[in-house]
């Protein structure tokens, strides 16, 4: 959604121990036998290899005890850098093998520098190091992946973070390595990354695509707290707070984002989309044309702009931005309906027409196209059967629309239908849409008609 890897979207992220941490100890005795659920072909296999190699929650149990003492610790998680398919078991035998030479590597890192590994799943290790900071474990990484290329044709990707680090618990530090790994792979196989703000961005985004609101807010704020000039993540901040209603504090992030980099178009964009949604459209109108000022090739920049122009009655500069935003996107629905919409106020029938019938060939599902399409061949006096089979698919679609049923009405009611066109103003009226005028009216050839 959010993070700065190409996709802009808006809303449119005890010092001095002597403890060693090799499997061979046994001090573990409060770790429960229960096996891992890791692809139990996966664990049996390493499992022959290194007899005390523990894997998932056991050896992060087993971590947290030996690390209980301890002030300072680092934390990595190596990925092999290839898949394994569901179905192919040969792929999978021989990926454990390579995961067995990877971990050989490993051990022998960890033999030599107090150093602690385990299967942190089927195609991951994980392993904590004592006494070490962030750029130490940064070069042990380094250093591992060196030694996995000279001795294997393979390549591994590696998360990295450290102990402390703002608040977290020790219990969390691998999971900010599995953050720093998620990282990591954005720049491609063989990289390593070391847990940071963009760790915590991109972290944010995924749980904002699984629609944990609150949890993607959570690491935008720890990822602030790590760099609070990281312009991506206070405008992502700012989508959130947008998106549950906290208009204010959607203000605060934006114009901070904006206070920092003031070239950022699409937070200029989203500062102008909030004072739409609170109701201040000449303040939207400012930021939307300072977005557009800076980019001009945005669809949604464009399309905002010109619609809001539509609202605030001037159409003849909505049409510039709406046709603007048909170019970008010459496939979009909404478009072409508002762009009939500023035709239609502008006198220009034939186009309000042709830009309607964009809307429902892109979407045959476009009540409100059908709907003014309907009403304009009525107006026009041609294509009465067209123009009433729009104006009931509207209504069939939106029966809840009172314009809607106003105008097949007004259909019925040239048609002199007039029983027909009565129940629909009645129900227009009842929906909020004036019809008084029309219902007088039919009453009265009603009226005319049974005398």
């Amino acid at each position: 959604m959010m993070t700065r890897t190409g996709n802009t979207q808006p809303w449119f992220q005890s010092r001095g121990t002597t403890r060693h941490f090799l499997f061979s100890r046994t001090d573990t005795g409060r770790i429960a036998d229960a096996k891992p659920t890791v692809i139990s072909s996966v664990y049996d296999i390493m499992k022959s290899v290194f007899p005390d190699m523990l894997a998932e929650h056991r050896f992060i149990e087993h971590a947290m005890v030996c690390l209980e003492s301890v002030s300072q610790f680092g934390a990595m998680i190596i990925r092999l850098d290839h898949e394994i398919r569901k179905n192919d078991n040969s792929k999978k035998h021989h990926v454990v093998d390579e995961q067995i030479q990877i971990a050989k590597i490993l051990n022998k890192i960890c033999q030599n520098g107090n150093g602690l590994w385990g299967l942190v799943n089927p195609q991951s290790l994980g392993c904590f190091f004592a006494e070490k900071n962030g750029l130490e474990i940064l070069r042990i990484a380094k250093k591992l992946q060196q030694y996995i290329a000279k001795q294997t044709p393979k390549t591994v990707t590696i998360g990295v973070s450290a102990f402390p680090t703002l608040t977290y618990k020790k219990e969390e530090i691998l999971e900010n390595a599995r953050k720093a790994l998620d990282h990591a792979s954005f720049f491609g196989p063989n990289s390593t990354v070391i847990f940071d703000d963009i760790s915590l961005n991109i972290s944010g985004d995924r749980l904002y695509e699984k629609g944990d609101i609150q949890g993607t807010i959570a690491e935008f704020k720890m990822a602030l707290l790590i760099n609070s000039s990281n312009v991506n993540v206070r405008n992502s901040l700012g989508v959130c707070y947008g998106i549950i209603g906290n208009y204010e504090q959607a203000v605060e992030e934006f114009s901070t984002a904006i206070d920092i980099d003031k070239n950022e178009y699409m937070t200029l964009y989203n500062l102008g989309l909030v004072y739409m949604l609170k109701g201040e459209r000449e303040k939207s109108l400012e930021f939307f044309l300072k977005a557009h000022d800076i980019n001009s090739d945005i669809y949604e920049i464009a399309f905002q702009t010109g619609k809001l122009y539509l609202e605030l009655g001037d159409s003849e500069h909505a049409k510039i931005f709406l046709e603007r935003a048909a170019k970008i996107e010459p496939k979009s629905v909404a478009v072409y309906r508002y762009l009939g919409d500023c035709y239609a106020v502008s006198g220009k029938t034939d186009d309000a027409i042709s830009a309607y019938e964009k809307s429902i060939k892109y979407n045959p599902r476009d009540a409100a196209s059908m709907s003014a399409l309907g009403s304009l061949y009525d107006k026009r006096n041609e294509n009465s059967e067209i123009a009433l089979m729009f104006c009931r698919e509207s209504v069939e679609l939106s029966p809840e629309n009172g314009l809607f049923r106003f105008r097949l009405g007004r259909l019925y009611y040239h048609q002199k239908r007039f029983e027909e066109a009565l129940k629909e103003f009645k129900k227009a009226s009842r929906l909020g849409h004036d019809a008084t005028e029309y219902i007088e009216k039919t009453n009265i050839y009603l009226d005319t008609a049974d005398s």
